[in-house]
């Protein structure tokens, strides 16, 4: 692997790490509205009353630190340090390769929007299957959270049953107790789909809005820092939006515990006839509010350590 590759990989982990430490909170709450009353219609059941009522509730019963801070942050990170790296550091890199390889290109011309969404498709896919074992552990770990007594939950959707242990431990045991198909890599065909939509949504979208706001160089726009801010925003809507119901179905997998579903396509089946069609986009604002401002700011940090640290193009 050419050492650019990995200084870009590089820089994508640690724009990714840095931010998602921030944004974890709003990764808590996506994942609790999308776990809990599943398969019902009886809204009485339900715990949480959309995004903010969950926001205030956990943060009422179980503060802003220990509720919605630190639940599955230590697997959010080594998923982000694996995951990141890959989908957002070797973009670039796919990027040039598809470039050599598909009929579509013109020698001298700027990559097409279809390579850069196949470029996005192919890394968020590799990414996802990569760090499928650290997600498992996040979404687990973020679902169950609440305040433990005497070593059993009294909050949460998981009040009165004991807590997983760390997320290295969870690790451990899924890997020995429950084997590589059943416990670690849980939920992989719905993950790397959601991560083929998001990246390649993402990238895509912020390639292409950037691109088109060079080209008309209009007030603040003859600016690069405008113009990055701008395909930022646009691409955590896009992302947020093409990757909401795959995003529900991967947290519904890998928090299957009773054994409710067989996969992700029977997942989506028995939710929508249980919950109706709508019911695969819940969840939605908290994931808007975690991908939209992570990637307001993970896209300019990533430029900045591209070019200030790294020494290399921009992207």
């Amino acid at each position: 692997m050419a050492p650019t590759v990995l200084s870009e990989m590089a820089a994508a982990s640690g724009a990714m790490t840095a931010v998602s430490v921030v944004f974890n909170p709003f990764d808590v709450v996506k994942i609790k509205l999308q776990t809990q009353n599943q398969l019902s219609k009886d809204a009485s059941a339900q715990i949480y009353n959309g995004a903010l009522h969950c926001l205030r509730r956990v943060r009422a019963e179980d503060g802003i630190v220990r509720g919605l801070c630190l639940p599955g942050l230590a697997a959010s990170v080594m998923r982000d340090i694996i995951n990141g790296g890959i989908r957002m550091g070797m973009y670039p890199a796919a990027v040039r390769t598809l470039r050599e390889q598909v009929p579509w290109e013109t020698a001298g011309s700027p990559p097409t929007f279809a390579t850069r969404f196949l470029a996005g498709a192919l890394t968020g896919f590799m990414g996802a299957f990569v760090g499928n074992p650290t997600d498992v552990v996040k979404v687990r770990l973020q679902a169950e959270a609440g305040t433990v007594v005497n070593g059993t939950y009294t909050t949460g959707l998981y009040k009165g049953q004991k807590p997983s242990p760390n997320a290295l431990v969870c690790l451990w045991q899924l890997a020995t107790q429950d084997g590589a198909q059943a416990g670690l890599f849980r939920g992989t065909g719905a993950n790397c789909l959601r991560a083929a939509l998001i990246t390649s949504g993402q990238m895509s979208s912020y390639d292409q809005t950037k691109r088109v706001l060079a080209n008309w160089r209009v007030g603040p726009f003859e600016q690069e820092g405008p113009r990055i801010a701008v395909a930022s925003f646009v691409s955590g809507v896009v992302a947020a939006t093409v990757a909401a119901p795959v995003d529900l179905l991967r947290s519904r997998v890998m928090d299957d515990r009773p054994g409710s579903y067989s996969g992700a396509m029977n997942c989506a089946w028995k939710t929508i006839r249980a919950e109706g069609p709508f019911a695969l986009w819940k969840g939605w604002v908290p994931s808007y509010l975690r991908l939209g401002p992570h990637f307001m700011v993970s896209l300019p940090l990533l430029e900045l350590l591209r070019t200030q640290v790294f020494g290399l193009t921009p992207m």
